[in-house]
């Protein structure tokens, strides 16, 4: 798109940290804010053991941009989370290398789902929320391997000790589904449900 921007007709904000949300939702030439929600994930972790894993992802998404809606009025706001998950045991974030190494061993040769949940709100009420998932299958690693990659690519932020945009592409042997679900923003739902509520359209662009 360039140096293209879309200006949306009412402000649009999106709750979360990640770096490659944002760079997603910039793709788009989407003008938006983002204003980080301070909930506490574990506690709510916690009251969700029942829960089905794309539940969580949804509820998680839902009270990240409720919690920003409340306090930013007339506003869109975008909540996400996202679950990395093998045969229903998550895959949370690292933080530590040890624990990087364990996961990737565990991931080797099977084929596992990064499930995105994704909320918009206006005004502390619910617009729209939903879910998608993507299945990868990673090759076999030897400890050589993961060890290698994790020195590079760094990725204890990650769930799932893997940066798909950068070179945790290359641990994979077969994908199904989208890029931006892999990623943590499923983009095109997301802005079909922008584009239904007459947040913005193509006439918004400038050039």
């Amino acid at each position: 798109m360039g140096n293209a921007t879309i200006t949306p007709s009412i402000p649009i904000i999106l709750a979360s940290a990640s770096k490659i949300r944002s760079k997603i939702l910039q793709k788009t030439g989407m003008e938006f804010s983002v204003i980080i929600s301070d909930i506490d994930e574990d506690k709510l972790k916690e009251n969700m053991i029942k829960k089905s894993i794309p539940e969580m992802a949804i509820i998680l998404a839902s009270e990240k941009a409720l919690n920003v809606s409340k306090t930013n009025p007339n506003s869109y706001v975008i909540g996400a989370d996202q679950i990395c998950n093998l045969n229903n045991n998550i895959f949370s974030k690292p933080d530590t290398m040890d624990k990087a190494i364990e996961q990737l061993k565990k991931l080797s040769g099977k084929t596992h789902k990064q499930t995105s949940g994704i909320s918009l709100y206006f005004n502390s009420k619910l617009i729209w929320s939903g879910y998608e998932e993507a299945e990868l299958t990673m090759y076999e690693l030897n400890e050589k391997e993961i060890i290698k990659y994790l020195k590079i690519d760094k990725p204890f932020n990650s769930c799932g000790s893997y940066k798909y945009e950068s070179l945790g592409i290359n641990l994979f042997s077969k994908v199904t589904g989208n890029n931006e679900t892999i990623q943590g923003l499923p983009i095109i739902e997301l802005l079909k449900q922008l584009r239904k509520n007459k947040v913005y359209s193509i006439n918004n662009i400038k050039v």
